[in-house]
């Protein structure tokens, strides 16, 4: 019999691995592996794992896990600009806010907040920080970030 533990590390899996835009295929999958579960289940499941929803250009809107590394931390971030304490950061349609939530996830010391749209994000730094220091601290938590930056 598989357990919850197995059935929770497998919806992770098929969420990072698979664009899923509804619950019903994400349900679907998960009987097709064996396992015995029902929607209210799953629903549960979901809330656990803090699934949310993103904007995908060809599917409407489809299931991520904010705190789940991935081979792209900053998936859909297209570039960053800094100016005085503000980092802004410019995003494919719909990405702003998954990429706020993996920001604000790390608890950046150095990080007020971020506030999101639909494709821009403000990063809010403190005033006492080096723009170079943001730079270090970005880029020891998002090591790609600084193909990103706009001079």
């Amino acid at each position: 019999m598989k357990t919850k533990i197995d059935r929770l590390k497998i919806i992770r899996e098929i969420i990072i691995k698979n664009k899923i835009s509804r619950q019903e295929d994400l349900l679907l999958l998960l009987i097709n592996r064996g396992f015995d579960l029902t929607q209210a289940t799953l629903s549960r499941d979901l809330r656990e794992l803090k699934v949310g929803k993103i904007h995908d250009v060809h599917f409407g809107s489809i299931y991520f896990i904010p705190n789940v590394e991935s081979d792209h931390p900053l998936r859909g971030a297209l570039s960053i600009e800094f100016s005085n304490n503000l980092g802004v950061v410019k995003t494919e349609a719909g990405f702003a806010n998954s990429v706020a939530v993996r920001i604000d996830n790390t608890k950046i010391e150095e990080v007020i907040g971020t506030i999101a749209g639909n494709d821009t994000i403000i990063i809010i730094f403190k005033d006492d920080v080096p723009k170079e220091h943001y730079l270090q601290v970005l880029a020891k938590h998002f090591p790609d970030i600084n193909q990103l930056i706009i001079k």
